[in-house]
């Protein structure tokens, strides 16, 4: 009876999996999931964009291994009722035969006799032996999981592992880094690796996610003298003292409204920095005739899901917010994001950003309205990536580990604290005064114009290939690079004729004409002036963690920054 009850778990999974069939990169995910967890002892974390079908995903899995494997156990950790609640109706919705359950005070329910168990992080975390043995732990937004220190995740997960101590734990996240940290997934770390990462541009280009189109405001808050807290990120007090002025607040509503209104924009989420400023930003909306419900952490629960219910149907053509619609807001219908609340935290910005990526039958591209330096500060979206890690090496064994630990994994030596206080202070001090990138782009595959101040060339050589010449580019703080290959032969030498006849004519010989050779280029008295008078400027654009050069002498827009 047992194997037949079974068999049809398995039956109807498969046939819902085949119903509802994943996407391509989804597709990839599972698998490389599910073949890490069979064939690694390391806790993986999965790396899904936002609007990339994270709470699918994570139904589909645990129908794949429920339907495998009726008796594990599985508990999925949130810290927000919204992504408990979708979570669990997806599951329930592919697999509503499983015994799915909720532990949550905001929602109401105390579940204890579930296989399945969504649970928020709040109000589980001390309960850890009140439950059967957990076989995996799914934590989502995973990025949330502190480092260091105790924290309810930890505090919860060490609980579990009494029981089990073969307890797997499965990160999913948008953002596989933290503040002050640098990337969550380490050896010493709970997450120990990346098992798969889907990328933004590629799911944009794909026709997975919206398009992103970014403009930055007139009025820019003046953030020079705005306090840092330890973590690295703005004093929300501070903050609002040099967001919250009455210029910037009439200015920055009355130019995202009249652009709103340029391009028919219906349904815009604004971010503020605290209750005050959401008020008051509501308050000036109303003034241009829009109303905005300001909804903050104290909104009363009725009211808030009133308020989000309204804007997804299309009856209210703005929101503002504080810290409330950054996760687990799936409208899809959103396409328009206004930042006013500026931010040093890479994972924030993303959140805000990532509103507005889910497509919608009524939106082709999602309008992103910066009046708080984020683009300035953090560069295009889908170049994120946080700090590295840092590393401590043992006085004891010479083991080189994370030191947010602070414990040697081999040898247990303890960092002292008087050591250990002082390196985090080093690091405070280097986030309080560390220079800010300047990117204007939203998007990393959108070129930016640079005017071109210095150049420099020189001879760069590689083993195994001709010697080819290196013009450096200085743009303000920022340095770009390129290599012409004038003694390479196909199509490098081909591109390399193209880019000296451009400059500086070709060298005429018999039976034709050529190019210097690098030897040649390097002994010509006016080469950098004659590259600096020919380039005015040079358009660059990411490709992975580095830049191209991709053009030259393109007008200067009012979005490029021509500083930096």
């Amino acid at each position: 009876m047992a194997n037949a009850r079974q068999q049809g778990l398995h039956d109807h999974f498969y046939s819902i999996l085949h119903a509802m069939i994943p996407r391509p990169y989804q597709q990839e995910a599972l698998d490389a999931l599910h073949l890490h967890v069979c064939t690694k002892e390391t806790n993986p974390c999965v790396v899904i964009p936002t609007g990339g079908g994270k709470s699918a995903l994570i139904a589909w899995i645990v129908g794949k291994w429920k339907s495998e494997s009726p008796h594990v156990r599985i508990i999925i950790l949130a810290h927000r009722k919204e992504l408990i609640e979708q979570n669990a109706a997806e599951l329930q919705g592919m697999c509503p035969e499983f015994r799915i359950g909720i532990y949550s005070a905001a929602l109401g329910r105390r579940d204890y006799d579930a296989d399945v168990l969504f649970a928020s992080i709040d109000s589980i975390y001390k309960r850890s032996g009140d439950f059967p043995a957990w076989d995996v732990a799914m934590v989502d937004e995973a990025h949330r999981i502190p480092p260091k220190g105790e924290g309810k995740y930890r505090t919860f997960l060490q609980g579990c592992r009494k029981w089990n101590p073969a307890l797997r734990v499965i990160g999913w996240t948008a953002t596989p880094f933290r503040m002050g940290y640098g990337a969550i997934c380490h050896k010493d770390h709970l997450l120990n690796e990346i098992c798969y990462e889907a990328k933004i541009t590629s799911l944009i280009h794909d026709g997975y996610l919206c398009k992103l189109r970014s403009k930055v405001g007139v009025i820019q808050p003046e953030l020079g003298g705005v306090k840092r807290n330890s973590g690295g990120d703005y004093i929300t007090r501070s903050l609002s003292a040099a967001t919250n002025k009455k210029v910037i607040v009439t200015e920055a509503v009355a130019e995202a409204v009249r652009i709103m209104n340029a391009e028919n924009r219906k349904s815009a989420v604004f971010f503020c920095v605290d209750v005050d400023h959401c008020n008051n930003v509501s308050k000036e909306l109303q003034r241009h005739g829009i109303h905005a419900p300001a909804i903050t952490g104290g909104t009363k629960r009725k009211i808030r899901e009133r308020a989000a219910d309204n804007f997804k149907a299309g009856k209210l053509r703005a929101i503002c917010n504080v810290n409330v619609y950054t996760e687990g807001f799936n409208a899809t219908i959103i396409d328009c994001i206004v930042l006013l609340r500026p931010t040093l935290s890479a994972g924030l910005f993303s959140q805000m950003v990532g509103r507005g990526l889910r497509l919608h039958k009524q939106k082709n591209v999602c309008l992103v309205l910066d009046f708080a330096c984020c683009i300035e500060e953090h560069g295009p979206i889908d170049i994120l990536g946080g700090e590295p890690i840092a590393l401590a090496t043992c006085e004891l064994c010479r083991e080189s580990f994370s030191r947010a630990i602070g414990t040697c994994p081999a040898c247990g030596w303890v960092i002292p604290k008087i050591v250990f206080d002082k390196m985090e202070a080093a690091d405070c001090e280097k986030r309080l005064h560390e220079t800010k990138v300047s990117q204007r782009s939203i998007l990393s595959n959108v070129p930016e114009v640079r005017n071109v101040h210095t150049v420099f060339a020189s001879r760069h050589r590689k083993l195994g290939f001709p010697d080819s010449l290196r013009v450096q580019y200085r743009c303000g703080k920022s340095m770009f690079s390129e290599w012409v290959c004038l003694d390479h032969e196909g199509y490098a030498g081909e591109c390399a004729s193209k880019w000296w006849a451009k400059r500086f004519g070709l060298h005429q010989v018999a039976g034709g004409s050529r190019p210097a050779t690098v030897n040649e280029a390097l002994n010509y008295m006016f080469l950098t002036q004659g590259i600096a008078e020919y380039t005015k400027t040079i358009s660059v654009k990411r490709k992975g963690k580095n830049w191209e050069i991709v053009a030259y002498n393109e007008a200067i827009t009012k979005t490029d920054d021509v500083s930096a």
